[in-house]
């Protein structure tokens, strides 16, 4: 595996979509910062998940290529007959992977937390709630990297795997806003004031005709947070409530398709 990790690493610092990928991680934080400093009072808060929900396109591009190369330049096979065992190969890949993306991650928070800090004053969440972030955020790409990995590890045509990548990231994005709505359904219509204070008030609350039942809702939020997408876009909104459970389902993604790639990897025959 060291070995395996060290040619992997070598290929990265040489590999152009790598240093492609940081360029874009500057040139959005450079971006988020512009883009919210012309709106005063902005929270640095709002700033510092951003990254999270663009990576996965990123990620879906980057590993589709980086590693379907060594498809397409006969790497993997080659591998192989040097003695490497499949399940070293398929996960030396994953990890390398996850180094790319959390290293764009580091730098993106870096410049935001740097001059974000200076622009807009100091984090307003809690350490607890800045570490629980940071958690989700790390297991929303290792989710990412595992699934697109499992992909591009069990297609051979780089071309294939990119596009198969791609429109996974778009129907995962699509499904995410899908179940979003459902999983956000109020249960009852308020009608509420709010006095000079900002204090909220609910004046009466009825039954809402839109509500598509209690066990609809939890076997959407099931599947809703099984989304990297959606773990992204809950991340993003700061929406403790939810982020909180979400390494359970983050991890158990992450086994699940791992374990399954590797099998099935095992299985492939390579031309």
């Amino acid at each position: 595996m060291h070995k395996l990790l060290m040619a992997g690493l070598f290929r990265l610092k040489k590999s152009i979509m790598f240093w492609l990928f940081i360029f874009f991680t500057i040139g959005i934080a450079g971006y988020t910062l512009f883009r919210h400093s012309v709106n005063d009072g902005t929270p640095l808060d709002t700033l510092v998940n951003e990254f999270i929900v663009y990576i996965g396109l990123f990620i879906a591009i980057f590993v589709s290529i980086f590693v379907g190369k060594e498809y397409s330049e006969g790497i993997i096979r080659n591998k192989i007959i040097v003695g490497h065992s499949r399940a070293n190969i398929y996960l030396s890949e994953l990890i390398i992977s996850i180094v790319t993306a959390v290293i764009c991650e580091i730098i993106y928070l870096i410049m935001i937390l740097t001059i974000g800090t200076l622009m807009y004053g100091k984090l307003q969440m809690s350490i607890l709630q800045f570490g629980i972030s940071i958690l989700n955020t790390i297991l929303i790409i290792i989710a990412y990297c595992s699934i697109f990995n499992f992909v591009t590890m069990l297609c051979s045509e780089i071309t294939v795997s990119t596009t198969i990548c791609l429109l996974l990231f778009i129907t995962m994005f699509i499904v995410q806003g899908s179940l979003g709505l459902t999983v956000n359904s109020k249960k009852y219509i308020e009608h509420t004031f709010y006095d000079e204070n900002g204090n909220r008030y609910v004046l009466s609350q009825e039954p809402n005709p839109n509500y598509p039942g209690d066990q609809k809702v939890k076997i959407a939020k099931v599947i809703y947070l099984l989304i990297p997408n959606a773990q992204a876009n809950e991340v993003q909104n700061n929406s403790f409530e939810n982020t909180n459970q979400m390494p359970f389902y983050s991890i158990s993604l992450i086994i699940v398709v791992n374990i399954v790639g590797i099998y099935l990897f095992g299985k492939k025959e390579l031309k």
